[in-house]
């Protein structure tokens, strides 16, 4: 990819420039701001994705980029985005991969089919084809101490199951 920003007094200037990439990138995912994240106060960070595999790109405030790192979910990604410093990945299958910028860790979860989702704060919340509505607090990581899955929180259940197929949150 080709990040570029736009100054009133220069116009568009490129940031970065990816090394040549031998697939089509199918989703984009541009995180501007990371305010006190492990990258430091400044950095940006650009994730692609193709079919199942995400590349992670850092770039400093001088134009250069490192690799953060490749990451697999497993199926094909639909959905690739930032809540806060923290890289999602999804797909309707029931997969959710979180890339956590502190730990520098990918972890890998299945919950149900996934219909949509939406971001509140450092907040993910899961739409899926049973009814449920999951969440899952990003910013702190959350695992389960019995076997260090993801720990995804049943925040809502409709009684007739019906799919949850669109969210739209917002918090005051």
């Amino acid at each position: 990819p080709l990040v570029a920003r736009m100054k009133e007094t220069s116009g568009w200037q490129q940031v970065f420039s990816s090394p040549r990439l031998d697939w089509v990138i199918e989703r984009v995912a541009l995180n501007a701001k990371v305010l006190g994240g492990a990258l430091g106060d400044h950095d940006k960070m650009v994730a692609v994705a193709s079919c199942n595999e995400i590349i992670l790109w850092a770039l400093q405030a001088d134009g250069n980029g490192s690799e953060i790192g490749v990451f697999h979910l497993g199926v094909p990604v639909e959905a690739l985005f930032f809540v806060g410093n923290q890289l999602i990945a999804t797909s309707h299958t029931g997969k959710i991969g979180v890339w956590n910028a502190v730990t520098k860790h990918w972890q890998i979860q299945d919950v149900v089919p996934i219909n949509s989702y939406d971001a509140a704060g450092t907040f993910l919340l899961l739409g899926c084809n049973n009814g449920s509505i999951y969440y899952v607090d990003v910013q702190k990581f959350p695992l389960r101490m019995k076997d260090n899955d993801l720990l995804v929180t049943e925040l809502y259940r409709d009684p007739t199951e019906d799919a949850v197929t669109a969210l739209s949150v917002y918090l005051t």
